[in-house]
C-alpha cells in the first residue's frame, strides 16, 4: 500500500470505498430476491455462503471473535452514522461490515427485536442502579454539607482569633 498519500488521495480512496460498499449492498439486494430466496430454500444441504462474522454468545449476536454485539452497531446505525465511520470506529474489515449489514437485513425482524429488548434491559438496569444510588448519593451529599459547615467554622474561627 502506498504511504505518505496526500488528503485529496485518502478523500479519493475514500469515496472508492464508499462506492464499493454501496455496490456491494446494491448486489446483496439483488441476491435477496424472493426467486432465490425460494431456490435457495429448497435446495438440500447448506446455503452456499454462510455469514461467519456475526455469532450468537451468551451476550447475543455478536462479531465473531470479538465482545462487540450487533446492539452497539445498531445504535451506531440508528445515530445515523456513515457505514465507513462505523467500521472505522469498531476497527471491522469490509467484508465484516457487508456480512453485519447482510445479517441485519436478512433477519430483520428477529434482530429488531431483540435490539428493542436489549435497550428495555439497558433502561432498566440503569433506572434500577440510579435509584439503587440515590441513597448513598443523598448520603454522600449530607457528608459534603457537614464538612462544607464545618470549613466555615474554622475559618470564622480563625479569622476571629487572627483580627488585627
Amino acid at each position: 500500500m502506498e504511504q505518505n498519500l496526500s488528503p485529496e488521495q485518502i478523500n479519493k480512496r475514500i469515496a472508492k470505498l464508499e462506492e464499493e460498499v454501496a455496490r456491494y449492498q446494491s448486489e446483496l439486494a439483488g441476491l435477496r430476491s424472493q426467486k432465490l430466496v425460494d431456490a435457495l430454500t429448497k435446495m438440500d444441504g447448506p446455503l452456499p455462503r454462510e455469514n461467519r462474522t456475526v455469532v450468537r454468545t451468551e451476550r447475543g449476536l455478536t462479531i465473531k471473535g470479538s465482545r462487540l454485539t450487533l446492539y452497539s452497531i445498531m445504535d451506531a446505525l440508528k445515530e445515523n452514522n456513515s457505514l465507513k465511520n462505523i467500521r472505522d470506529i469498531y476497527e471491522l474489515t469490509d467484508a465484516e461490515m457487508l456480512d453485519i449489514l447482510d445479517y441485519i437485513h436478512l433477519h430483520q425482524g428477529e434482530v429488531e427485536k431483540e435490539y428493542q429488548e436489549v435497550l428495555k434491559f439497558a433502561e432498566e438496569s440503569r433506572k434500577y442502579w440510579e435509584e439503587k444510588n440515590r441513597a448513598q448519593l443523598e448520603k454522600t451529599y449530607e457528608q459534603r454539607d457537614v464538612v462544607r459547615a464545618k470549613l466555615q467554622e474554622w475559618r470564622e474561627q480563625y479569622r476571629a482569633e487572627n483580627k488585627p
